[in-house]
């Protein structure tokens, strides 16, 4: 998908209009392959103000949804969003390359969350298993709530997402908390 594709799938017609929730998660929930290019167009064009934004909330929205017993993942889901945070930060102070790492980390989240990761989902009803992104997984425990049937979810197979070491400064880290 290059910038064209991109931005037609968000409804956008430049970076600046990427201001709404749902533009954030049209682009994270994405499972198709965005251009490393178009993601870096994106990123320079929209206001990192707004993006930190927009990845507070939908993150947020998301950790609302993670099975109680699984800590492991929402401790990961919160470092990921606090390093998409602090990059975007890192963009807004003018920082060396940092539009570059921001775009680079984004794209290797969404492809992870929406289609590289395996969750496990056994039905508690009938004992059928099926195995899901994370973003279905988290989806579907979200459904449990409304629909009423459950399952355990595993998602040991799905921890292993490696964030990239960037330097974040104490008072950066200290700014997210």
């Amino acid at each position: 998908m290059d910038r064209d594709e991109l931005f037609d799938l968000l409804d956008i017609e430049s970076g600046e209009q990427f201001e709404y929730f749902e533009n954030f998660a049209d682009f994270v929930e994405h499972d198709g392959l965005i251009d490393g290019d178009a993601v870096y167009e994106l990123i320079c064009e929209a206001d990192m103000k707004t993006f930190a934004e927009l990845c507070e909330s939908y993150f947020y929205d998301i950790l609302e949804n993670v099975p109680g017993d699984q800590i492991d993942l929402y401790n990961l889901l919160e470092t990921v969003k606090r390093v998409l945070v602090g990059l975007s930060e890192a963009v807004r102070n003018g920082e060396e390359n940092a539009e570059l790492k921001l775009s680079d980390e984004f794209n290797r989240f969404r492809m992870w969350y929406s289609s590289e990761s395996e969750v496990e989902c056994r039905s508690m009803k009938d004992g059928a298993v099926s195995f899901l992104s994370v973003r279905d997984a988290l989806t579907a425990a979200r459904m449990e709530k409304l629909d009423g049937e459950e399952f355990s979810y595993d998602f040991t197979d799905s921890l292993g997402y490696e964030l990239e070491e960037y330097v974040m400064s104490y008072a950066d880290m200290a700014e997210e908390s």
